[in-house]
């Protein structure tokens, strides 16, 4: 009798309505395991994003924008969108993990036990929210300190975290997907920033819409990314928040359904 054998005839049976949350609580405490034990994971994930942050305050915070007259006001328009393009350009860790699992026998291994299949993608995204929470609360204070106010108070500090972190776990759905889709670990290396980067500058990250290119503008007007920058900046400013929080929304079901419904099924044939 093999050691995952023993394992499963000893381990209390768990009621079905509880082993997915259970599952899905053993595998983000693996990657946490993982994560303690290399520590150098967080600094693609956590130190980069302030680097990148200061970065493009320092550089373009003294333009002007039409709507944001003042000093530093443009820093102000600018950093809601720092923070929104930092999920989308962590994201893809996600979707390599999982393919890196997948390609060392993990998915094998998971796959003999008697565990919850859509386990492995929920704990991963439980760590991959985490990730985000942390990114979130980081990139916030170091965003007072160059100039952001929230009018909004604490509560609003709070929803702006929360809006990167779901938009973040979204995308990081649809990271999975395609990377699984993808199958090979270095084309995926080479591939997945790519749709990142297209819509972090396809939208209002950096430029309010009317300024960008006209061919640019109808993809920007309902790009993801500008919806949650949106969003952003109307909780900063204390301003109207129920388009883009509409829009953000309906975004952030398309992209965790039906990828996470895809990847899931394709996690289950790459097993």
């Amino acid at each position: 009798m093999t050691a995952l054998s023993a394992v499963a005839l000893t381990e209390p049976v768990t009621e079905p309505r509880y082993r997915l949350l259970r599952d899905s609580g053993l595998v983000a405490g693996r990657y946490l395991r993982v994560l303690r034990m290399n520590p150098g994971r967080l600094i693609y994930p956590l130190v980069q994003p302030i680097v990148l942050l200061v970065l493009f305050t320092s550089v373009f915070g003294k333009l002007a924008v039409s709507g944001h007259q003042g000093s530093g006001a443009y820093r102000e328009f600018l950093i809601p969108g720092i923070i929104i393009q930092n999920a989308v350009l962590t994201a893809p860790i996600a979707g390599l993990a999982l393919l890196r699992d997948a390609g060392s026998g993990l998915a094998d291994r998971f796959r003999s036990l008697p565990m919850s299949r859509p386990a492995v993608l929920i704990g991963r995204l439980a760590y991959d929210a985490m990730l985000f929470a942390i990114q979130a609360m980081l990139l916030i204070a170091t965003a007072f300190g160059l100039g952001l106010s929230v009018r909004t108070g604490p509560a609003g500090v709070v929803a702006i975290a929360l809006i990167a972190v779901v938009f973040g776990a979204s995308v990081s759905v649809a990271s999975a997907w395609l990377a699984l889709m993808i199958g090979d670990i270095e084309t995926a290396e080479r591939v997945m920033y790519f749709p990142a980067i297209a819509l972090n500058f396809v939208s209002s990250a950096f430029a309010p819409v009317p300024y960008l290119a006209a061919w640019m503008q109808p993809i920007a007007r309902v790009n993801p990314v500008t919806a949650a920058a949106d969003l952003v900046r109307s909780l900063a400013a204390g301003g109207a928040a129920a388009r883009p929080a509409v829009m953000l929304g309906c975004w952030v079901l398309a992209l965790a359904v039906v990828p996470g419904t895809l990847a899931v099924r394709r996690w289950q044939s790459a097993a």
